[in-house]
């Protein structure tokens, strides 16, 4: 009698083995296939919203949340609205005057600085305007330049220009301009091969870019 009682604690004994050895195979098996963790924003990185924006970096800039995106279309966009869901939230970022090729700092509307456990997630474009003509600079009619507190503009055209001419620029941080804000200046009429100056104290070459010009 007691053989069998020592057989039975044997056997259930070994079952219990091969039970716990079985979920330690499997829970090893579940680490070795698991990817490791990568940050939701980064996963981001390459994505191209409504088939024109693309999402290169989530960072910060200017002291707030921005996205640096770029248009990899052939649409020069006048406005739009990106948003994008947080665990949270929807945050906001404006789009002015993104043209065609244009790699951009968008900034958030929200008053949010950029957190690396932040989770983004839907992504999109709302309320969007194009040009109904190309934007241009008009380098055959003036020549522009960028100096320390002020902008000059030249009429090399071989005609008096008697409409009002309007400056179109935007703030720059390196190489990226800023994506959600357009600034312009009005120029009275300027005859031909004249010169004026638009002052501005707190431009200089390094922080501004002049992205295109119009007039009537």
């Amino acid at each position: 009698m007691k053989k069998r009682n020592i057989a039975t604690v044997v056997i259930i004994v070994l079952a219990l083995v091969l039970i716990v050895v079985g979920i330690i195979h499997i829970l090893n098996a579940k680490k070795e296939n698991q990817q490791p963790s990568v940050p939701y924003e980064k996963a981001q990185i390459g994505v191209t919203v409504d088939s024109w924006l693309k999402i290169v970096e989530i960072d910060e800039y200017y002291g707030r949340l921005a996205v640096v995106a770029e248009n990899v279309s052939e649409d020069n966009v006048e406005y739009a609205v990106l948003t994008v869901k947080t665990k949270s939230e929807t945050l906001s970022f404006n789009v002015s005057a993104v043209l065609s090729g244009a790699k951009v700092v968008l900034l958030c509307n929200e008053d949010v600085k950029s957190d690396p456990n932040e989770v983004y997630t839907t992504w999109q474009i709302k309320d969007k305007i194009l040009y109904k003509n190309p934007p241009v600079m008009n380098d055959d009619i003036f020549e522009l330049k960028v100096l320390d507190g002020s902008i000059s503009i030249r009429n090399i055209s071989e005609k008096d220009i008697e409409s009002d001419i309007v400056i179109y620029y935007k703030d720059k941080k390196g190489e990226l301009l800023n994506g959600s804000v357009t600034y312009k200046f009005r120029v009275d009429a300027l005859a031909e091969g004249s010169q004026t100056y638009v002052k501005a104290p707190e431009l200089n070459e390094n922080n501004c870019q002049i992205i295109f010009t119009d007039y009537d």
